[in-house]
């Protein structure tokens, strides 16, 4: 009998609820320290189960750990992002735009001990998972192709959290790091075990001098930034058949919108000049002047109650839960529209609001030693209430400011009801293991007071993983499906009349197709020694009504669109390694190919040019080439540790129709920790020096929020690190 965590016991299907075992388990995790490699204990046991590969079920993924995580450069002080992007399949993408997984623009679905986080509008800074601390994670499955039909519909991939859990006595950790650009960043981690009842809470609070990702490198101007967030999980073992479990994580974010200060105002050109393009053939931005202060605020909270009852073979699942996104974009006009910007300029204010309430309802059983089967129902409710004023500059004026005769405001409402099913079976053949599953998705979008019709959308998805195992050291998988992916319709009718001047106030067409998917991956892995395996999967992907996104204009509010055609492909590789007890490391590098052509949808978003282009463009966000190489160096004790990242990116696309590169990127990472251990309390003190070589790199040129984004350059941060109890 082998030991599981929870969410990946309750998935498996043979599950027995054993409070005694669990209780055991616990004192002997309390007793040893913290669980190597992430396997913490269990509530519920899995008889006859073992920690398998993710690919014996046709799944390309990888596991990170809660040790993993802390080995990275930074530790807990970086967002969750900068962990996905370090798995093969991944590109990262400038604050707010989140990672995109095998050139899929969106489509990440993002899992919380079982139960989805719903979608956030587009564009806001911390919709995705921002809010969500990396502290909170004690497992980490992320998924980029193959992933079960109970992972929702979708192209991109799935990241599947398994949050910490309260452990025996009072315990936890106080954090405090500072460093360049006045960082400050305190955190602090409580957990207990009381009687019934696990309780594990985290808090933190930063401030910063380099919040959004700016669009120059250097200097950096109005770029402020304070974020602050809870997280809370209850857990409470009613019997030994039946468990409680309360989600709960809220977080504020206050940024300063970056102004660029290398852009130089028409005011102080020649008489009549102009700004050209740039040397990638991208129109130029618009000048901001200086004094400007655009700020963007928001929150996020999601709440979630999963009930879970295991009777014999079979587990039930019951999870209702709400989300709240709220963004609030000023745009100064009175000064960002003033005597020095340029004839014609707009801006906006935004302030918008989406709620989910749903629940989610899984019932997983096993038949025989041969099946593992699991089926389920998810139903959501959003409603987003956007208000908005747009501003165009008094040019007549000799100060500028706004027109009070060209200022629009106006409110939108969008409500959209998702229903999703499906069923799914894990068969077990000798070497063979046979994962099949369909899905059918439904969703209905109304646009109140936008004037435009009632989308229905709905779509089937079906697919099929498999395995086979030559040999104990090798394993052969694949997958094949047809997939449906919903769009994001909670601002399509909205964005156009925000974004576009000429536009605001009209009414426009609904328009957004759900995308359809063939997708297929062949793969293997192999032990090629004993502490040395590798992986190798090729996969491609043939579209029907591609979804893409584009941000347009100079406020965040993002709209979808579709692409009638799309095609991708490309291969992923990947290492790990460990020597001895002294150091772990892991490799991989991917390449990555993706075109669409000809939007079919939203088309007021493009000229008449755009439309016309009958060729295939490459997607802004593709990168062709992504590698990664991590390792961490480390005593037999494990109190000292060097760690390092060496990221890089050939760059992705920029240019009039996406046919250049943004310039290639080597950064290197690093991280010198020691645990203090025969101090009182076994203090940890950490330095991070992010960026060593202090390279200059773009994200993005001429695309996205503020039309450029540049990384940071090198950071140097000190982290104190108590344990507390």
């Amino acid at each position: 009998m082998t030991r599981c965590a929870r969410s990946r016991s309750l998935a498996a299907g043979a599950l027995a609820v054993s409070s005694l075992a669990s209780r055991q388990g616990r004192a002997a995790e309390a007793a040893s320290g913290p669980a190597d490699e992430g396997n913490d204990v269990t509530v519920v046991e899995v008889r006859g189960q073992r920690e398998k590969d993710p690919a014996e079920d046709g799944v390309s993924a990888s596991v990170l750990s809660r040790r993993s995580l802390e080995s990275l450069p930074g530790g807990d002080t970086q967002p969750l992002a900068y962990a996905i992007t370090t798995q093969p399949g991944f590109v990262a993408d400038t604050f707010g735009f989140g990672p995109h997984a095998r050139a899929a623009d969106g489509g990440i679905v993002y899992v919380i001990d079982g139960i989805p986080l719903v979608a956030a509008p587009l564009g806001q800074f911390e919709s995705t998972i921002g809010f969500l601390p990396t502290r909170i994670v004690q497992r980490m499955t992320v998924m980029t192709g193959g992933f079960p039909a109970e992972f929702a519909a979708g192209a991109g991939a799935v990241v599947d959290i398994r949050t910490r859990h309260g452990l025996g006595a009072p315990a936890g950790e106080a954090q405090v790091s500072y460093g360049t650009y006045g960082t400050t960043d305190l955190a602090l981690n409580y957990s207990q075990q009381i009687g019934r009842f696990d309780v594990f809470a985290t808090a933190s609070l930063e401030t910063t001098q380099r919040g959004i990702d700016p669009p120059s490198v250097s200097p950096i101007l109005h770029d402020q930034m304070r974020t602050g967030s809870a997280f809370l999980r209850v857990d409470y073992l009613a019997s030994d058949h039946d468990r409680l479990e309360l989600l709960a994580s809220y977080g504020e974010l206050r940024a300063e919108v970056p102004l660029d200060p290398t852009l130089l105002p028409l005011s102080r050109a020649p008489l009549g000049a102009v700004r050209g393009p740039d040397d990638y053939g991208n129109s130029p931005p618009p000048f901001v002047p200086y004094d400007a202060n655009p700020i963007e605020r928001e929150r996020n909270l999601f709440a979630a109650l999963s009930y879970t009852h295991a009777s014999g073979d079979a587990v039930l699942q019951l999870a209702p839960f709400v989300r709240e996104s709220y963004g609030d974009l000023t745009c100064d006009p009175q000064r960002s529209l003033g005597p020095t910007a340029d004839p014609g300029s707009s801006c906006s204010d935004v302030e918008r609001d989406v709620w989910h309430g749903g629940a989610l309802a899984t019932v997983a059983w096993k038949d025989g030693e041969s099946h593992a089967l699991k089926a389920g129902v998810q139903l959501d409710v959003a409603a987003s209430d956007v208000g908005y004023t747009s501003y165009a500059r008094d040019d007549a004026s000799p100060s500028g400011g706004p027109d009070p005769t060209r200022t629009r405001a106006g409110r939108d409402a969008s409500h959209v009801l998702s229903v999703g099913a499906f069923v799914q079976d894990r068969i077990t053949r000798g070497k063979w293991t046979v994962l099949p599953g369909f899905r059918f998705d439904l969703e209905r979008a109304d646009f109140a007071g936008a004037g435009a019709p009632t989308l229905l959308l709905a779509g089937p998805s079906t697919r099929l993983g498999l395995s086979y195992a030559v040999s104990d050291d090798l394993l052969v998988h694949a997958f094949v499906g047809y997939l449906w992916q919903a769009p994001n319709t909670l601002e399509a009718p909205v964005a156009a009349r925000v974004l576009i001047p000429g536009l605001a106030g009209q009414q426009l067409a609904a328009d957004l197709k759900g995308e359809r998917d063939w997708s297929a991956e062949i793969g293997g892995t192999a032990r090629l020694a004993r502490d040395l395996s590798v992986g190798l999967t090729g996969w491609g992907r043939l579209s029907i009504d591609q979804l893409d996104r584009v941000n347009v204009g100079n406020t965040n509010l993002v709209a979808s669109y579709n692409f009638a055609r799309g095609r991708a492909a490309g291969v992923e590789a990947s290492a790990k390694l460990r020597v001895g007890q002294w150091l772990d490391g892991f490799a991989n590098a991917g390449l990555q190919l993706a075109q669409g052509r000809g939007v079919d949808s939203e088309r007021y978003l493009f000229d008449a040019q755009q439309l016309a282009n009958p060729n295939w463009v490459t997607l802004d966000h593709v990168q062709t080439w992504t590698a990664n190489v991590g390792f961490d160096l480390h005593d037999d004790g494990r109190d000292t540790h060097l760690s390092g990242l060496v990221g890089y990116g050939s760059g992705m696309r920029t240019g009039a129709d996406g046919q250049l590169h943004v310039p290639e990127h080597t950064t290197l990472d690093l991280t010198l920790r020691h645990r203090f251990g025969m101090a009182p309390l076994r203090p940890e003190v950490a330095i991070d020096v992010l960026n060593v070589f202090d390279e200059v790199y773009a994200y993005r040129i001429a695309s996205g929020y503020v039309g450029s984004a540049y990384g940071p350059l090198r950071r140097v941060l000190v982290r104190l690190l108590v344990p507390l109890g």
